[in-house]
């Protein structure tokens, strides 16, 4: 398991915001918050493994929290003050698994409906559903039809008809990431991590949920927040699991330095 490095300290912005991407997208799919955030936070968004420009996931290769958790660790350890961590769904899982093994570098945790369905094993009526779902995926991307499984993919997330209201060019971009979607859910069915561990997590935690959001996404959140005492369930209930995306001031609106500074405002 990789260590974080220490890194020789890099000058520190007032705070500094990584956000961790769903599964299907890449870095660029923040690209809406950027305007919206002052000369103050440094804003970095970067591509989980497998996303990069011209990569593709080989087929059938695994993937896990801990392998995204190590890919972080260089970027993590260039901020000896920490920094401010946001996911959306897998970037939610990935940056969940970032705060427990290292953290002492995040100031504050925000997730936005993260898919660790373990949380879900004590419901198997939601956890059926879930995995019948990622299984009808994996198996269309295992056998080369990407087409089709970016399209269950898309319409389940979204809503229906999504997947065909998509440019072209943008409907070739996500299935090509199908193979890596596939391991994500792969990677999310396999996780072992008993709910208690989330207890451990000691920095402010805000998880996000949408009211239009698929009842797992939905139950995995609440889950979320009673194994993590501390943390504040956030309900958005006119937005769905893309909603992190679709609407960025609501989800800045809720981040801890956004929350205390409409408190001292008031």
């Amino acid at each position: 398991m990789t260590q974080l490095l220490s890194l020789p300290a890099q000058p520190l912005a007032r705070r500094t915001l990584v956000a961790l991407h769903c599964s299907g997208s890449g870095g660029r799919a923040f690209d809406g918050y950027r305007p919206l955030l002052g000369r103050d936070t440094e804003f970095l968004a970067p591509d989980l493994l497998g996303y990069g420009s011209g990569e593709r996931w080989p087929s059938g290769r695994a993937a896990s929290f801990d392998d995204e958790a190590d890919q972080l660790a260089a970027l993590l350890g260039r901020y000896a003050g920490g920094v401010h961590l946001f996911g959306h769904s897998f970037g939610g899982a990935v940056a969940l698994q970032v705060a427990l093994r290292w953290p002492q570098q995040v100031r504050s945790l925000t997730v936005y409906e993260p898919v660790r369905f373990a949380l879900l094993h004590a419901d198997p009526v939601l956890w059926a559903a879930i995995v019948g779902v990622g299984r009808s995926i994996s198996a269309l991307a295992l056998a080369g039809r990407d087409d089709e499984a970016a399209q269950i993919f898309v319409d389940y997330w979204s809503r229906p008809g999504a997947w065909a209201s998509l440019s072209p060019a943008r409907q070739a971009a996500v299935a090509a990431r199908m193979s890596k979607v596939r391991a994500e859910f792969d990677a999310a069915y396999g996780d072992l991590l008993p709910s208690t561990t989330y207890s451990r997590l000691s920095m402010p935690v805000t998880v996000l949920v949408g009211g239009q959001s698929p009842e797992p996404a939905r139950r995995v959140a609440e889950r979320l927040v009673e194994a993590c005492p501390q943390a504040r369930l956030v309900r958005l209930p006119h937005h769905g699991h893309m909603g992190a995306l679709e609407n960025p001031q609501a989800v800045l609106g809720e981040l801890p330095w956004m929350q205390s500074a409409l408190a001292e405002a008031a």
